[in-house]
């Protein structure tokens, strides 16, 4: 991946989770920490956030997040800034930012910590400043949108619907790349102290209640590590893509 413009932004990185589907081919790391290619995937994230000009990043944590902040600890071997938001119990990716609400007070990005695609982040923020959304999510095409849900969208990049996994034969379609820019009056909606999800309540609420949200159709290469098929498949792909 070249080099871009700069990108001012603090990004929070949801990487929390427990990586029980993995559990087989990485111990019982935290799901982010899952080694590709000789180092933690959470690295080839913020190596690549670092390339695009952010230095801050919160990372949202909860199961043995020690072991992260054993590896990455303040991020000044990595020239960044980390900060930790820690969960005492899961809390979903709503949850998760709502915990973290005091890191994040002016307009932010926020990223998965299992997942990666390849994005020109300047270009997402101006979009999303551009449409005056309150949330802008990366979408990224696929052939099979049974796995992970579809998003509709009008001819403006408007998102009308989110459609819920559909198993077997589901068409093909945009779905959730999990980047996202997000305005800080979005967790002012979550309620705080319960796991809350982002993509299953947080952004069909704002549909429902007709906010701006928009979508950023990406066509970069898009790897999301949550099963072992993928992470054995991100051990070929991934340095080379970031």
């Amino acid at each position: 991946m070249v080099n871009r413009p700069s990108v001012k932004l603090k990004a929070a990185i949801l990487a929390g989770g427990l990586g029980a589907r993995l559990r087989s081919v990485v111990s019982d790391s935290p799901k982010p920490m899952a080694v590709v290619g000789g180092k933690p995937f959470l690295v080839y994230l913020l190596e690549w956030l670092r390339k695009q000009g952010i230095h801050e990043v919160v990372l949202c944590v909860g199961y043995r997040w020690q072991d992260i902040h054993a590896v990455l600890g303040d991020g000044a071997s990595l020239n960044m800034r980390l900060q930790y938001s820690v969960e005492n119990a899961p809390l979903g990716t709503g949850g998760a930012l709502k915990n973290a609400q005091r890191f994040l007070q002016d307009t932010f990005l926020a990223l998965n910590g299992d997942s990666f695609v390849d994005i020109d982040l300047k270009k997402l923020v101006e979009f999303h400043r551009r449409k005056e959304s309150i949330a802008t999510l990366a979408l990224t095409h696929v052939k099979d949108t049974g796995a992970y849900g579809a998003v509709d969208l009008n001819d403006q990049g408007k998102i009308r619907n989110f459609t819920e996994k559909q198993g077997p034969r589901a068409p093909e379609g945009w779905v959730n790349a999990g980047v996202y820019v997000l305005e800080p009056d979005v967790l002012s909606l979550i309620p705080g102290g319960k796991p809350v999800s982002l993509e299953q309540d947080v952004f069909p609420e704002l549909v429902k209640r007709k906010y701006p949200i928009y979508g950023f159709c990406v066509k970069g290469y898009f790897i999301d590590i949550g099963t072992p098929e993928a992470y054995f498949q991100s051990q070929s792909e991934l340095e080379r893509k970031i």
